[in-house]
């Protein structure tokens, strides 16, 4: 018989949601977001290369929100602002050269509260006129949907946070109502595309980068891929190994796969002390 409830706070799981905002044009629209996020228990709030900022008009609209805009964190790249995050969200309302896995709003937002057990989670909102570029969109696992009336789909990039912001919050207010049973099975249970508690730590996103960075080197080196006509092929390899989701001893062998398989196309593998420590063996064998 289970008595006794979780103990878990809500506050510190939202604590590990952060809000990201690339290269926004109107400062009010920062403001606002910041206002939504404070109003729902939020407050890690980072921009990407924002066109005016800091703005009187963003601390105007931010309300008794300002210290959400004040201490916002200002980066020059979206893999600057992702780049300790096990999971990334991106933000999207039109369909995109290659299908990518897309949660709508309510399921995307649970699997992010429960995901938080692993580290940092990203949601990625773009630009007001165009949203996120293909390629930012390609630094997330899923990409993000809500599900706007068919006849009029407009909806404010501030407007959109509030929604997410609202759903995080519902999602995190029910763990503290869950038994502690349930609060196991919701952390071990592997729900959508393999997400789970695990034995080793899950890769950020600064070390997928260089693991990327790394793939196609080798591909490269095979002639497997043509650095100036690459096609959907990189794409392709970030959907595969997002939905995968590696953790650090799963990384590490598959970097050193790469690397033995540069070293065999270069002609350098095996070294020559490991030859001759080979020899060495089989001399003092006879």
């Amino acid at each position: 018989m289970v008595s006794e409830k979780n103990v878990i706070d809500h506050r510190l799981v939202l604590n590990r949601i952060r809000i990201v905002m690339v290269n926004t044009t109107l400062p009010a629209n920062i403001g606002a977001a910041a206002r939504a996020m404070k109003t729902m228990g939020l407050s890690q709030l980072t921009l990407v290369n924002p066109k005016i900022f800091p703005s009187p008009d963003a601390i105007a609209l931010a309300s008794g929100a300002a210290d959400v805009v004040e201490n916002a964190t200002i980066v020059d790249t979206l893999e600057q602002a992702l780049s300790d995050c096990v999971l990334v969200f991106g933000t999207s309302a039109r369909s995109r050269t290659i299908p990518w896995p897309l949660l709508e709003a309510r399921a995307a937002t649970k699997l992010a509260i429960d995901e938080t057990v692993n580290g940092n989670i990203a949601i990625v909102f773009g630009r007001e006129d165009r949203g996120l570029t293909n390629e930012e969109l390609a630094q997330a696992q899923y990409h993000l949907t809500i599900p706007v009336n068919e006849e009029y789909g407009v909806l404010n990039v501030a407007a959109a946070i509030q929604v997410i912001c609202y759903e995080l919050r519902m999602h995190a207010l029910s763990l503290e109502n869950l038994p502690e049973i349930d609060q196991q099975t919701t952390t071990d249970m592997m729900p959508l595309l393999g997400h789970m508690a695990w034995d080793e730590p899950l890769v950020d996103q600064s070390m997928m980068q260089q693991f990327y960075s790394h793939l196609e080197a080798m591909l490269t080196n095979i002639d497997f891929l043509d650095p100036n006509n690459p096609r959907l092929l990189p794409l392709r390899l970030r959907r595969l190994f997002g939905r995968i989701r590696l953790d650090r001893m799963e990384y590490n062998l598959l970097r050193g796969i790469f690397g033995r398989v540069q070293a065999l196309s270069k002609g350098t593998w095996p070294p020559q002390s490991l030859t001759d420590a080979q020899k060495t063996e089989k001399t003092s064998d006879h």
